[in-house]
């Protein structure tokens, strides 16, 4: 203290009530303010912040079905039937290798084939796929030719009496999970006497139905032929797995062409104004988008939904609950080819897109949730676009079809996208 100074806060009550009421006001003359040019104000004021906004935009620049799914010799399964209505199939099965000689009793000794006994085709079943109450005949056809047996119209025209190897009648709905159908012996021993090869071509005739075939090639779920080196049976069988050489091809190509499907009457092709995912042959959807950078750049997605408008389809497995797998097209706007752009897509589960279940027979609007899609779209660059395609579950081997109209159909039809966001504030002062 200052000499001779007596302090006394009694003498300064009265000044600093007054300040504090001026600050007070102050505040409230801020908050109550219309500032433009800024967010102060609600940094200050909470009750006056952003709030959520919902909006329903037709955001889809582009739309197309896609078909031709999976590529030959990706799927893992083939489809046999006989549903004259809808979906007409044959199956293509290569042996191209054939054992010609076998070790008697094991002796280590080895000797040449010259009978066979017990010749089957053995072929493992989904069973989750069977169709048909009432009996039904699988037909077995030698379909080797010289000719250009890659084509379909050369291998239907072998599909003829005098080609008839073999033949199995089933009732579908009953089988196991394994069917073996007979192949004739003369046939056989004549091509492992000529050291030649086997190709078999499989129809389902009679009444109708289906069956899903395992359609590996190695594995304990190939498909193999076998049959006994010997018409003694004490023999243990020789077992041959699906493979071919294709003149100038890639193994890949080789793989592909060991078994494969041939569809003689399938779904029809999407209209102008329809979206297909799924049918027989399989189709994809490709969808891309065009949404306001102040909506992905500049705000927080909360919800982002994909809304499609669902077309009753009346083909294949109508009735049955299917899984939509969402997969995320990441090539460059450089790759123009839509199919090559939806073959180097990725999984949606990689980013979050979960499954949907649909019903081919039911119709209306149907949501696929697309929110981790929609908020990873800031972090790509500018010539990613923003894109969805949507495939069905048991591609290639499921007889069921997802329509959905396009963006060509009247506006109320069309897909849209419908999100959920929070704009972003930022503090500024006045």
């Amino acid at each position: 203290m200052f000499e001779g100074v007596r302090w006394s806060w009694s003498r300064l009550r009265g000044p600093l009530l007054v300040l504090s009421l001026f600050t007070a006001s102050a505040v409230v003359a801020a908050c109550t303010e219309n500032l433009e040019g800024g967010a102060a104000c609600p940094a200050l004021c909470p009750e006056q912040s952003e709030q959520f906004r919902d909006t329903t935009i037709d955001a889809v620049a582009l739309d197309s079905s896609v078909g031709g799914f999976p590529a030959l010799g990706i799927g893992s399964a083939l489809l046999l039937a006989n549903r004259p209505d809808t979906l007409v199939t044959r199956t293509i099965m290569r042996f191209d290798v054939l054992n010609t000689a076998f070790a008697p009793n094991r002796t280590g000794a080895v000797d040449s084939i010259t009978a066979v006994d017990s010749v089957f085709l053995k072929i493992p079943l989904d069973t989750t796929a069977r169709r048909g109450i009432n009996p039904v005949t699988i037909e077995a056809y030698d379909v080797d030719t010289t000719a250009r047996d890659t084509v379909p119209a050369v291998l239907r025209s072998l599909f003829r009496p005098d080609r008839l190897i073999g033949s199995l009648t089933l009732t579908p709905f009953t089988t196991g999970d394994t069917i073996r159908i007979p192949i004739s012996k003369t046939v056989m021993a004549a091509k492992i006497a000529a050291k030649a090869r086997l190709r078999v071509g499989l129809r389902m005739v009679g009444n109708s139905g289906q069956l899903r075939l395992r359609a590996f090639t190695l594995g304990i779920s190939a498909t193999t032929l076998e049959y006994d080196p010997s018409t003694d049976t004490t023999y243990a069988p020789t077992v041959v797995t699906a493979q071919t050489t294709l003149p100038g091809a890639s193994e890949d190509v080789n793989i592909a062409y060991s078994t494969y499907g041939l569809i003689d009457v399938g779904s029809p092709m999407p209209s102008p104004t329809t979206l297909v995912v799924g049918g027989m042959p399989s189709y994809r959807t490709y969808l891309r988008f065009n949404v306001p950078l102040r909506i992905t750049d500049s705000s927080t997605i909360v919800r982002a939904d994909l809304v499609l408008t669902q077309q009753r389809s009346r083909y294949g497995n109508a009735n049955d609950t299917v899984a939509v797998y969402p997969l995320v097209p990441n090539a460059t706007s450089d790759v123009s080819d839509l199919r090559r752009a939806i073959d180097l897509a990725a999984e949606g589960r990689l980013v979050g897109v979960d499954t949907a279940l649909m019903v081919p027979s039911d119709s209306g609007q149907k949501v696929i949730n697309v929110l981790a899609l929609a908020r990873s779209w800031r972090t790509l660059t500018k010539t990613v676009p923003r894109a969805l395609a949507l495939r069905i579950g048991f591609e290639g081997a499921q007889p069921a079809e997802l329509r959905f109209f396009s963006s060509e159909a009247s506006p109320a039809l069309r897909p849209k996208l419908r999100i959920t966001y929070l704009p972003k504030s930022e503090f500024v002062l006045p």
